[in-house]
């Protein structure tokens, strides 16, 4: 294997694991009744969002 193939792997798997997270906060962001947890949700939903956009 090469280093460009391994480098291509894992950015795959940051990205999956980046939208695993992601998911998981928005299914609770929906559940949730609290306005105050809801933007709670929302400030932590922004790192993964720029990460998935490939935004830093």
């Amino acid at each position: 294997m090469n280093l460009v193939t391994i480098n291509n792997a894992v950015m795959v798997l940051y990205y999956l694991i980046s939208a695993f997270f992601l998911i998981a906060v928005v299914r609770n962001f929906v559940k949730t009744k609290d306005p105050q947890e809801a933007v709670l949700y929302t400030i932590v939903m922004m790192p993964f969002v720029l990460r998935i956009l490939r935004l830093k």
